[in-house]
């Protein structure tokens, strides 16, 4: 009687294994893969950011109320964002102009871009 049991237990088993397999490979990507970069950005944790320019390293935080935090080990600042087709736009401080950047997946992380010139990237 116990003999029989774990060999049922096998057979569904091996026969879920198949069909789990199928289901993942027809389901679509997840929805964060159609997200907008600038939304994965701001989730309120904290990104190691390589300003490329100074060759400084930051970090920053943005929420997605559109307010966040960059800071170095001397300062910190409170710009405000907002996300854009392919990209997302950053005010500073109040009264600074506004920097648009174009961001994107590369194997280090999410880079960030004006004018095809790389100005940061950030890493996890």
């Amino acid at each position: 009687m116990f003999a029989t049991r774990p060999l049922r237990i096998r057979s569904v088993r091996a026969s879920l294994i198949p069909l789990i397999a199928t289901l993942a490979a027809l389901s679509p990507e997840p929805a964060e893969a159609d997200e907008p970069l600038a939304r994965v950005i701001a989730d309120g944790r904290p990104w190691e950011m390589f300003v490329v320019k100074r060759r400084a390293s930051n970090i920053l935080v943005f929420r997605p109320d559109g307010g966040g935090t960059i800071s170095d080990s001397l300062a910190s600042i409170h710009p405000t964002w907002r996300a854009v087709p392919d990209g997302i736009c950053i005010t500073p401080k109040p009264g600074d102009a506004e920097r648009c950047l174009d961001l994107a997946r590369t194997k280090d992380g999410i880079a960030a871009s004006q004018n095809g010139r790389m100005v940061w990237v950030l890493k996890r």
